[in-house]
């Protein structure tokens, strides 16, 4: 553990690398942070390899934790024979970046400083950042990009005004639905079980092979046990069902005000009956039900695809947030270095050097 202060401030950069480490950063997710999934060491473990040690940087206030941030330090392989190993930084899959109590938000500015000296220090080459949707990008020292444009829909009391606000299509096609004696089943935290997940991975990975996904995304049976029996209050997992067979499927996050659509799937062979639709309007009334502010669907591929289309049919009349991703070069000499070694100068691609072959 090394350690940047001023009399007041600290920041304490720690490596997951032992079952103490690990529990200690656990505890402080769930005291400070709601155990914010997106955050959590069994979702983010997963990403992690010989190559990628899973760190997180703690800027602590008189002692007292204010913000967190997990990031992935990767060491950089190259043929140039460099005098000094380095190394570049990336969050991990999903809305990261700095994780913070509103209150705390004025210290964002100290918090970036504090990084990117400890960047300069121990040889960070980059650093690549995914942010959330909740404004966390304030005061970032680096390039911010609009990456994608997300749905994210306000939850009504008024249920009867939540159905006027979908745009028709939406409308017909959960009629249709109801036709065809479609059945929606929640459960939720504790209420999950073996079964449950095991419907929801099947259904998920037949979305996975249909949609000719990559590896990545194809996540075993053993990492959705584990991460939901692990942390059972922040999830739920819903169902269509047709006869009491499960044609579509969601799992959703919870976390404070927020529902967040995770990850999902539906059976090719019922597509015709509408299930997601109406497993979609069926979770907006669950939202409602359960005091929720907000329902997080997330976006397209890219900008404005049928994906997205398809999601926004929900909210139509709400303001979308951004997804943004940060972009840092710090040591802009080794950078153009290892770009010119790969050839790679054009490219969008960030960091340049890491452009696969």
């Amino acid at each position: 553990m090394k350690i940047l202060s001023s009399p007041i401030l600290a920041l304490k950069v720690v490596e997951l690398n032992s079952k103490k480490n690990i529990e200690e950063y656990k505890a402080l997710l769930n005291s400070f942070w709601s155990n914010n999934i997106y955050y959590n060491y069994e979702y983010m473990a997963y990403y992690e390899n010989n190559l990628e040690r899973l760190t997180y940087f703690i800027l602590e206030k008189e002692g007292v934790p204010i913000i967190i941030m997990p990031f992935f330090i990767r060491q950089i392989d190259s043929n140039i024979e460099f005098s000094n190993t380095f190394y570049d930084v990336v969050t991990p899959y999903g809305y990261g970046g700095p994780l913070f109590n509103e209150e705390f938000k004025n210290y964002l500015g100290y918090f970036w400083n504090k990084v990117d000296a400890w960047y300069s220090q121990n040889n960070v080459v980059s650093e690549f950042v995914r942010f959330s949707l909740r404004q966390n990008s304030d005061n970032y020292t680096g390039n911010l990009e609009h990456t994608l444009t997300n749905v994210r829909g306000l939850i009504l009391e008024d249920q009867d005004k939540q159905w006027q606000n979908f745009v028709p299509k939406v409308r017909n096609n959960f009629r249709t639905a109801e036709k065809n004696n479609l059945s929606f089943v929640a459960k939720i935290g504790s209420n999950i079980s073996q079964n449950d997940i095991v419907e929801f991975h099947s259904v998920y990975i037949d979305t996975m092979k249909r949609n000719n996904a990559s590896e990545i995304y194809f996540f075993s049976l053993e990492y959705f046990q584990n991460l939901i029996f692990s942390n059972a209050q922040n999830f739920s997992i819903v169902f269509t069902e047709k006869d009491g067979v499960v044609i579509s499927t969601e799992l959703i996050i919870f976390w404070k005000d927020t529902m967040y659509a995770f990850l999902g799937g539906t059976r090719g062979d019922y597509f015709h009956l509408r299930p997601n639709d109406f497993l979609r309007v069926n979770i907006i009334k669950l939202a409602s039900e359960l005091k929720f502010k907000y329902y997080v669907l997330g976006g397209g591929r890219v900008d404005g695809d049928g994906l997205y289309k398809s999601k926004k049919a929900f909210f139509p009349k709400d303001e979308d947030p951004i997804f943004y991703t940060g972009r840092k070069i710090i040591n802009a000499l080794v950078y153009s270095q290892l770009t010119q070694v790969r050839g790679s100068n054009t490219t969008s691609f960030f960091p340049a050097y890491r452009l696969p072959r």
